[in-house]
């Protein structure tokens, strides 16, 4: 996880200027977060599948998360750029949604994420910039 972190910290303090933040923050989902959100999530959150809010299908994941009110807690992101503990995915995987007023269960419900996929997800989010 350590060496995730700081792989991921030292590329994007690489990269200069926002819009290279922007970009490298979409490329880094692409790289790191979405093949896991596509092989462990998109059974339930699909493009065929509206009633779940979010698709995780490849191609489509970023759009539904980044700066994206959840709907379980409205008050919160789905994902908050550089911030894990204003990010409601990251809660949901995490299974501490409740303690910040979510609702539902631990996502996903059955097979369950790796800690190395978390730790992905988790370093994504927290090494995430975009524009405003």
């Amino acid at each position: 996880m350590n060496f995730l972190r700081t792989a991921l910290t030292a590329g994007l303090f690489i990269v200069g200027s926002s819009a290279a933040f922007a970009n490298t923050c979409l490329a880094t989902y692409t790289e790191t977060a979405e093949p896991v959100l596509a092989r462990k999530c998109t059974a339930c959150h699909n493009d065929a599948s509206p009633g779940s809010g979010v698709s995780f299908q490849k191609g489509s994941g970023y759009d539904f998360l980044v700066n994206v009110a959840s709907e379980q807690l409205p008050t919160m992101n789905r994902v908050t750029p550089g911030d894990t503990s204003q990010s409601y995915l990251a809660h949901k995987i995490s299974d501490t949604h409740e303690s910040v007023g979510g609702s539902g269960g631990k996502m996903p419900p059955s097979g369950r994420l790796r800690e190395a996929e978390v730790e992905a997800i988790i370093a994504w989010i927290e090494g995430c910039t975009v524009e405003q």
